[in-house]
């Protein structure tokens, strides 16, 4: 006894690689060798079984047992009730084929006579709609993870552990890069160095710039820190990470490749009160100067005026050991205090930067004024160099050049500016510079030449 090969309708052939199609050809082609008793016998409860099973598969909707001769023996239909299996209308043999539908045709043979026809009818949205359901989830779960992660400005980073370098390695010659990682750690956190130009009142001439913390905040804001404040904030929070050290050396190595390219640019950073008083950290910066080759007679450290108030004692010496580095201090935030031109009498102080609440009431105020104009006056007048902050119009820089003060920066003059900011502004300046060499050069000529005529 055996059973006969299963046959396909032209659309199950189309989709016979699927391995879902496989199990079900497979099962269909041993259902009918399981009923054949059944059949020979005309067992009812044996072949209801057999067609009840077929509830299992999600795509069958249909099917019908017939014999021989084509008459009914059993149907099953999905969502129907099994004594009402039978209906006029069920002809599956002869079907129309549909292009929504996988016609299935399975012959129950003994020997060489076939004893039955067992006729199935397959829906195959069911499986398609599974199979597009599971894609779809494929792409719309990575592409709500990536909005999510984009909203709450989440930052994912994946590493990679060296196979050498796990716990016990064993290997003593590997090296933790801690200023790689706190740079890492910084652009993780949108936090970079911008730097504001700093130019000469009477001409408007390059002369440095001054480094500024920038930290993109995750509200949208971009927040501006000078790096004294952002030391001080990190050491407020018992934030570890060596903050000041990779702000010094990433100051130092930008502005050791632009002195290099462009020429002397002075470069000025604030210090905090701790960095300030710290006896080493003039040694730390001379060190990370000679490391980024960069000249340390072109760096000026700015420390507020509020900190040389106190301990005059402590600050002398802090400020001779600096002097004997080779570091240029300059008074930052100078002229809100009632001492502030006794500290230019008890300090070596060699240049001061007035504070721009200063210059923002110079216009308005006849009393600043007059404090700025006798407070510039009496720098002067000692061979201390004056520069201001918060330069915010034309008529404000115009009256404090008038005044004698040489330096100036501010939003006026310009805003501070990223990296790829500052090397266009530095190609600009220099093209022209170069421009007016060539102009200056050319007229030189061009009278010279003049002259030859007029003494022939």
């Amino acid at each position: 006894m055996r059973t006969g090969p299963v046959c396909w309708s032209t659309a199950a052939h189309a989709c016979c690689s699927s391995t879902r199609f496989d199990e079900l050809r497979y099962t269909l082609w041993r259902r009918p060798q399981k009923s054949l008793s059944a059949v020979c016998l005309n067992d009812s409860h044996q072949i209801d079984a057999m067609m009840k099973a077929l509830e299992s598969y999600p795509g069958v909707q249909t099917a019908e047992l017939v014999n021989a001769q084509g008459a009914p023996l059993a149907s099953y239909a999905r969502g129907v009730d099994q004594s009402d299996a039978i209906a006029p209308a069920f002809a599956l043999a002869t079907a129309l084929d549909d292009p929504n539908q996988l016609h299935v045709m399975s012959p129950i043979t003994f020997d060489s006579l076939v004893v039955a026809n067992l006729h199935i009818s397959v829906n195959l949205w069911p499986i398609y709609l599974r199979i597009m359901t599971w894609l779809g989830l494929l792409l719309i779960v990575p592409s709500v993870a990536y909005v999510v992660v984009r909203q709450l400005r989440i930052k994912v980073r994946f590493e990679t552990l060296s196979s050498h370098g796990g716990p016990g390695s064993g290997s003593d010659d590997l090296t933790f890069d801690l200023h790689g990682t706190t740079s890492k750690a910084m652009a993780d956190a949108d936090i970079s160095l911008e730097y504001q130009p700093i130019r000469r009142l009477n001409d408007g001439g390059l002369f440095g710039m001054e480094v500024v913390a920038c930290w993109r905040h995750p509200s949208g804001q971009t927040l501006y820190f000078s790096p004294a404040n952002f030391a001080s904030l990190a050491e407020k929070a018992s934030i570890c990470l060596p903050f000041g050290i990779w702000l010094l050396r990433t100051a130092f190595e930008k502005a050791a490749v632009w002195q290099r390219q462009h020429g002397p640019l002075v470069l000025t950073l604030d210090v905090s009160e701790a960095q300030f008083n710290d006896p080493l950290f003039p040694q730390m910066v001379r060190d990370l100067c000679d490391a980024a080759q960069y000249p340390n007679q072109l760096l000026e450290l700015e420390v507020r005026e509020s900190i040389l108030s106190r301990q005059p004692v402590a600050v002398l010496a802090a400020m001779r050991a600096f002097a004997a580095k080779g570091l240029n201090l300059t008074v930052d935030g100078f002229g809100l205090m009632q001492s502030s031109l006794q500290l230019l009498q008890d300090f070596p102080i060699q240049k001061i930067k007035l504070d721009g609440k200063l210059i923002k009431n110079l216009l308005n105020d006849t009393h600043v004024s007059l404090l700025i104009q006798d407070t510039v006056s009496y720098a002067l007048a000692r061979d201390v160099q004056v520069m201001t902050e918060g330069i915010e119009s034309s008529q404000q820089c115009t009256e404090i050049e008038k005044m004698g003060c040489l330096l100036g920066q501010g939003a006026y003059l310009s805003q501070p500016l990223a990296v790829n900011d500052f090397e266009i502004l530095l190609a600009n300046k220099y093209s022209e510079q170069a421009h007016n060499r060539v102009h200056l050069r050319r007229s030189q000529e061009n009278r010279e030449t003049l002259k030859g005529f007029s003494s022939i």
